[in-house]
């Protein structure tokens, strides 16, 4: 599975020639940077007023990659690694911060947020977001709050689905691993179009040998299957779109805990949409929107085996089951207006409410939580005796922004936001911009803004849990960033440097266990605290050397201060070779020393890939990652020494175009 991920990174990183798809150093703006995420209007990557990171179609079809997640760990500013605090998953961490549940990055898929509502984050529902049906991917690096509220916090992610695309694949991968996909497109008559796409994986996972949180020895594997369904309508000014997602894990380790044939995991996600695109008077485009979604997730886990001394002379004589279950809804009606009151003058605004709530939650249980006597039967604890509440929450938003030419060199954006909600107050953020573009290839961008992180559910409403006790008086989190950023594309290369500074302030994090009905087991709470910060240079440098012939190379440097622990230097390499029909990949990433995982050195994963083109509709491919089977842990609050990471994978693959 990670083979396919790495194998993103060529794809990610490299142009591709002739038939194969575009060059960077080829293409006009219009053709390959043309971007709407960083102000909801058409511009440049140049004359953005954030930092944006595009990854294209062709590219991500080139090196066929799996998943956002794996993606990320060859993005500046981003890495990807795994994490079970809440269940196998991958934690997503931006400049400098990471957290388990991945809250501090907001990611949509067609403009539709995807994050769930307990957590805030994209972890433990969208494991392993799938990309076979992929258009382009923008990435802002640092924060967008100004344009879409919580959770842009160090990040926003927009996946934009494909059109147009009548294709099937297949690929099988060692170990254990096969899955397929299909695109169908159909044109009814020039405004009235339909787009499908279908996606199955099943993975039985790589052997493992581990010790979980009871002392327990002995061999999992990590499977985990999927299925991903979207549905694009087009008809004249409306667009609708509809999703399903799917995914379920099995053994492993859940909640901390190694428990073959018993730890399973499901999650769901359902949503729609409809959007009305118009124009008045030539002069104001608008699009008026609605969204819902439904949420549905479920652990069950082996919390602690039989036999096991809890306490001297004391041991279950029934392995103790459990763990939880929720679903949640959210809907939301928004409205954009964008008008052109002059040729060098552009001002956006526009308003959304939106309302969420979990709608179902439990706990499932083997045993009584506190005298752990065992139940004939798992039971469902509802009500006051639940890990949660149903509980909701009411958003209004208000956003203004105004961009200016002030001369052909010069343009300036300015935008705030104002968020209102209802269970914990409100937060407004600001951000200003002023690029300079003395060419049309080259910009120099200085850049302030603030965002937030709403608190989420869990953090406010969590009771009954061994592991944390909410907290409703939380604020927002906070975070105030400075940066500049130098890009320039010449004939046979492009360099970009960026350097930020984040200050942060009521961060939420982990505090004494508080005395409260709720919390019989003394579980610690939530508060906000103040003072951290995060600074770093991201850098990325591409040469083509020949027309065949490209390299690629990234490095990123942040601080570590305070419990705000990461690599403090991770970077990767890309070379690109092209011949006929051939293309070859070699490629990998680097992982400096991190703190937070005990007796971890840096580590580089290497990968390579190979396609070949044997007509214009048919593609096959070999990859192998992990090529030297490099052994690597990566960060969990569960386990000091980190999670084992998967090795060595070789994958065989076949697209067909139709």
């Amino acid at each position: 599975m990670k083979g396919l991920a790495l194998t993103t990174m060529c794809c990610l990183s490299f142009c591709t020639y002739g038939e194969q798809g575009p060059d960077l150093f080829s293409l006009s703006l219009e053709e390959l940077t043309t971007i709407e995420i960083a102000t909801k209007n058409k511009q440049t990557i140049y004359s953005s007023p954030s930092i944006v990171y595009v990854i294209t179609r062709d590219q991500i079809n080139e090196m066929g990659i799996s998943n956002l997640q794996t993606l990320l760990n060859f993005v500046p500013g981003y890495q990807s690694t795994r994490d079970i605090e809440q269940g196998t998953a991958n934690r997503i961490s931006a400049r400098g911060r990471s957290t388990a549940l991945s809250e501090s990055v907001l990611v949509q898929i067609d403009g539709n947020k995807i994050n769930d509502l307990y957590t805030g984050g994209i972890s433990i529902l969208n494991r392993l977001i799938d990309l076979g049906n992929i258009e382009r991917i923008e990435i802002i690096r640092g924060p967008g709050s100004a344009l879409y509220g919580s959770n842009a916090f160090l990040g926003v992610i927009n996946i934009i689905t494909a059109s147009n695309r009548n294709e099937m694949s297949v690929s099988v991968s060692h170990p254990n691993r096969v899955s397929s996909r299909f695109s169908l497109s159909h044109a009814f008559s020039e405004h009235k179009k339909l787009d499908f796409y279908l996606g199955v994986f099943d993975d039985a996972g790589d052997n493992y040998h581990l010790t979980d949180i009871n002392g327990i020895e002995g061999e999992t594997h990590d499977p985990i299957n999927g299925l991903d369904a979207y549905l694009k309508q087009s008809w004249h000014d409306w667009l609708f779109t509809a999703r399903y997602m799917k995914r379920q894990l099995n053994d492993f380790i859940a909640l901390g805990s190694l428990g073959n044939d018993i730890n399973k995991e499901q999650s769901q996600q359902w949503s729609f949409s409809a959007q009305y695109n118009g124009t008045w008077f030539n002069q104001l485009d608008y699009d008026v929107s609605f969204a819902h979604s439904q949420d549905k997730w479920q652990t069950q886990a082996l919390l602690i085996p039989k036999e096991v001394e809890i306490f001297p002379d004391f041991s279950l004589a029934t392995n103790f089951v459990g763990g939880p279950f929720l679903t949640s809804k959210n809907s939301k009606a928004a409205i954009n207006v964008s008008y052109q009151a002059s040729d060098n003058h552009l001002v956006s605004f526009g308003s959304a409410y939106e309302k969420a709530h979990i709608s179902d939650v439990y706990t499932a249980t083997t045993h009584d939580l506190f005298t752990l006597e065992p139940y004939q039967q798992s039971i469902k604890l509802v009500g006051d005796q639940s890990f949660s509440d149903r509980k909701s929450r009411k958003i209004v938003s208000l956003y203004l922004q105004d961009q200016i030419q002030l001369t052909t060199e010069w343009e300036v954006t300015a935008g705030i936001r104002y968020d209102y909600y209802n269970d914990f107050g409100h937060a407004i953020s600001p951000r200003i911009a002023a690029v300079w573009k003395p060419e049309e290839k080259s910009s120099l961008k200085l850049m302030y803004g603030t965002a937030f992180r709403a608190p989420n559910f869990l953090e406010l409403y969590d009771r009954n849990n061994y592991v944390d006790f909410g907290n409703v008086n939380l604020n927002a989190e906070e975070v105030e960033t400075i940066e500049v950023s130098w890009l320039q594309t010449f004939e046979n290369w492009h360099v970009e440097i960026t350097a930020f500074n984040n200050d942060f302030k009521q961060l939420i994090t982990l505090a004494a266990p508080v005395e409260h009905p709720e919390n019989p087991f003394f579980s610690p709470s939530f508060t906000n605290n103040d003072g951290q910060k995060s600074r770093g240079v991201e850098t990325e440098l591409q040469f083509k050397l020949t027309q065949q012939f490209s390299i690629k190379v990234l490095w990123n440097w942040f601080t570590d201060d305070s419990d705000i622990n990461i690599a403090q230097n991770t970077g990767a390499v890309m070379f690109d070779y092209q011949q006929a029909a051939w293309r070859f990949n070699l490629h990998g990433f680097y992982r400096g020393n991190n703190e937070a995982v005990a007796n971890q050195s840096s580590y580089f994963v290497a990968a390579a890939n190979a396609s070949l083109s044997l007509s214009p509709h048919l593609t096959v491919n070999f990859a192998l990652d992990n090529m030297f089977n490099q052994q690597y842990r990566t960060q969990s609050i569960v386990y000091e020494e980190g999670i084992a990471n998967r090795g060595r994978a070789i994958t065989l693959g076949m697209q067909y175009q139709f």
